[in-house]
């Protein structure tokens, strides 16, 4: 049973330069940062990572950086995932030659794909590289939901080594998991990591572990070891860091303010995201306090 990629998974943002270029010294520090708070690994590329904000070129460049860096440490995964087959099969060859140990990839978006275009999508990325495939599942951005029977044909046609669910139909996880006990199953809502390994999760993949490793750390932990009671508790402090998130227009633009508090210059977001607005100090700071500086 492949239980290699079991864990707490950091979805990385990615840190700019003043001039807006992708900053590859930031990234390669924020890698060293979460091995200290014994990250299990990294998923670059993806939508924390502002992915389709980026170039092809700075795609491979951020993934070269964090492979780096990492040195074999943590496992490595990329998002390789686009709209176009050629662009992600292009980008799954380049993980496979830079060092990935997995390729991930959501569903392409955008226009009304059928489920076998779908389908052929991943066949065509797993035959572009050697490495296992994770199915990125995020109905509520892509559009389409993975379903059980899905997963099935995909097993078929190639090395699927798992899926990262980002979906709250915890009925489907549960199918999926009884149906695949071999594949790795990594939970996508960070508020909801809990419910996610009751329901047969090996772990998880999510934008606040930048941030609250430590504490989805002892969660994990706490969920195998079966103290229920303690899980909850570092349930309950992702959540209140999560709800004070959700007064701003996303969760990077606060993860990156946080991560700058803490020492870092991630250079904001790319447009047309916007940066925070005048007066979220106070919340940055209280995340900080609260959350972050008692685990320095």
């Amino acid at each position: 049973m492949n239980k290699r990629f079991q864990g707490i998974y950091a979805a990385l943002v990615t840190p700019y330069t003043e001039d807006g270029a992708v900053n590859c010294r930031e990234a390669k520090k924020l890698v060293r940062y979460l091995l200290a708070k014994g990250i299990d690994g990294f998923y670059v590329g993806g939508s924390t990572g502002e992915a389709f904000l980026l170039t092809q070129e700075e795609r491979k460049l951020l993934l070269e950086a964090v492979l780096e860096e990492n040195n074999g440490q943590a496992k490595v995964i990329a998002h390789v995932g686009q709209i176009s087959t050629d662009l992600a099969c292009d980008l799954a060859r380049h993980a496979s030659k830079a060092g990935a140990h997995g390729v991930s990839a959501i569903s392409p978006f955008y226009y009304k794909f059928s489920l076998k275009e779908i389908e052929e999508y991943y066949r065509d990325i797993m035959d572009a590289s050697d490495l296992p495939m994770f199915v990125y599942n995020f109905p509520n951005l892509s559009g389409f939901s993975l379903s059980p029977e899905a997963l099935d044909d995909l097993c078929r046609m190639g090395d699927v080594a798992g899926v990262k669910f980002t979906s709250n139909n915890f009925f489907d996880m549960e199918r999926m998991r009884r149906k695949h006990p071999e594949l790795t199953i990594w939970n996508g809502y960070d508020e909801m990591l809990c419910c996610g390994l009751m329901t047969g999760a090996d772990g998880a993949v999510g934008s606040t572990y930048n941030i609250l490793c430590p504490i989805a750390k002892k969660l994990y932990e706490h969920m195998r070891e079966g103290r229920m009671e303690e899980a909850r508790q570092c349930q309950d402090k992702i959540n209140r860091m999560v709800a004070v998130s959700k007064r701003y227009p996303n969760i990077f633009v606060v993860i990156k303010a946080v991560l700058d508090r803490d020492g870092f210059s991630m250079g904001g977001l790319r447009k047309p995201f916007l940066g925070l607005p005048q007066g979220a100090g106070a919340d940055i700071e209280m995340i900080y306090r609260e959350f972050v500086e008692p685990f320095s």
